[in-house]
């Protein structure tokens, strides 16, 4: 009797070990499952992407991704993204969007950089408005114009009238080199809108353009008020003399004449005897233990000397 009492304590505990084992199974499980990160297959660039170049099925891939981080239309298939076009720079590990893709059927080239309301325009450039080379594919350039001035048409006015173009391409170029090496071109590329495409032309034509490099990051537009062949000549001549207009001639400058001083006759030298010394008295001057000495002189004992 004490033996089945036995056996039936045994399988009843081995009965609620198994129901509360199973009970701890369901509450981890179902904890794992609320704690489970939703992912989705996301298209990625495996290499970096230039802009203008069409994309290559061997440069992209796919990668899960969590929901939540997702960009807004996403590729998710790789087959809808060979072949497009890159608009703007995709680097190595970047979600591929629609915003930085061209239309679909647009093929590469230029055309791709230029943004929307914008046009390409070329100017003819040498080494001095072409910074000897060193200006790059999308760099940052300021346009100045020189133009001649006044009814004579003597004098010259220089302005920047134009701030913060993008340089689509230099010569042939689209894109520079990874060494950043020089590019040496007669023409340079600028994304410019309609009306500037305007001024520009008509800049060309009665004048001449230069272009100046703009620092990395510089977006800030500075107000000038432009620089005439007058101000140039100001800086040149002396700022003492009197400024005079370029129309009119210049009156004769006066050089005024130092007349050099007689020279002074020769002053003999008088020889003056030594100056005589005072008389002087000597004081003992007792203080405790010590005994110390003191001079005093006479002002009054030296006799006025008689003036020659």
């Amino acid at each position: 009797m004490a033996e089945r009492r036995y056996t039936v304590v045994f399988y009843g505990a081995l009965l609620v070990a198994a129901v509360a084992t199973y009970g701890v199974y369901r509450v981890l499980e179902a904890t794992k499952a609320s704690g489970k990160i939703k992912t989705r297959a996301v298209v990625i660039a495996l290499a970096d992407l230039p802009e203008g170049v069409s994309i290559d099925r061997a440069a992209i891939g796919t990668s899960q991704w969590p929901v939540q981080t997702i960009p807004s239309g996403a590729f998710e298939s790789t087959d809808s993204v060979t072949g497009r076009v890159t608009r703007v720079p995709v680097f190595k590990g970047e979600p591929l969007v629609p915003g930085r893709l061209a239309p679909s059927g647009t093929g590469p080239g230029i055309e791709v950089k230029i943004a929307p309301g914008k046009r390409a325009m070329a100017v003819r450039i040498n080494d001095v408005a072409g910074l000897g080379g060193l200006m790059q594919p999308n760099s940052r350039v300021d346009m100045l114009v020189t133009l001649r001035e006044g009814v004579s048409r003597d004098g010259q006015v220089a302005k920047l009238f134009m701030e913060n173009l993008r340089v689509l391409s230099v010569g042939s170029r689209v894109q520079r080199s990874a060494e950043n090496d020089p590019i040496n071109a007669t023409t340079a590329t600028l994304e410019v809108t309609p009306q500037e495409a305007e001024q520009i032309a008509v800049a060309m034509k009665q004048g001449s353009i230069q272009l100046v490099l703009r620092g990395y990051g510089d977006p800030d537009n500075v107000t000038t008020k432009g620089a005439t062949s007058d101000d140039v000549l100001e800086r040149l001549r002396d700022p003492r003399l009197v400024r005079v207009r370029s129309d009119t001639p210049a009156p004769p400058v006066k050089v005024a004449t130092r007349s050099r001083p007689a020279a002074a006759a020769p002053v003999a030298k008088v020889l003056q005897p030594p100056p005589l010394k005072p008389d002087s008295s000597t004081v003992r001057v007792y203080r405790g233990g010590t005994v110390s000495q003191q001079k005093f002189e006479k002002p009054d004992s030296v006799p006025p000397r008689a003036t020659p």
